[in-house]
């Protein structure tokens, strides 16, 4: 009777992880669409899908170090770009995802093709009742580990 019990408890956990591997692999199509259609969004100047993918309190951080945005923030300095044919073009690809418990939240990371050389960007999203929206974004330079002290070299840093 004792072997049963740990056999059925097995099965049971070994579905439960089977049927949480289908939920995330599902969850990671979902959301890498909607993030890849977030990012089209700039490259075709879409503002209302672009800036109404963000959730009301979502923070955006570019590159520069001043540059942290409330949404409102975010849009007031981005829609002069929106005006265009096309505000930005980030490519991404190398994406990972992360899940919390519940798969309300996830989390990421992935490297983009930009007109500043490769980034990375990465962000929280959030799933308010039936939808996802980013909580917030951060996108930052990368910079190769055998440049790093031409980099300190030209921010004035001095190498040690």
């Amino acid at each position: 009777m004792k072997y049963l019990f740990i056999i059925i408890t097995s099965l049971l956990v070994l579905l439960a992880c089977n049927n949480q591997k289908e939920d995330e692999n599902g969850l990671k199509v979902e959301l890498n669409t909607f993030l890849d259609d977030w990012h089209r969004s700039a490259a075709v100047a879409d503002e209302d899908f672009f800036f109404g993918s963000m959730d009301s309190t979502a923070i955006y951080l570019g590159t520069d170090p001043g540059e942290r945005w409330k949404k409102e923030e975010f849009m007031e300095w981005g829609m002069k770009y929106f005006q265009r044919d096309t505000a930005w073009i980030f490519k991404p690809y190398n994406r990972f995802w992360e899940f919390s418990d519940d798969c309300k939240i996830a989390w990421f990371d992935e490297l983009l093709e930009t007109h500043m050389g490769i980034c990375r960007g990465s962000g929280v999203l959030i799933k308010s009742e039936s939808q996802w929206k980013i909580k917030q974004y951060n996108l930052a330079l990368t910079l190769p580990n055998e440049q790093m002290n031409e980099f300190r070299e030209i921010q004035n840093i001095p190498v040690k």
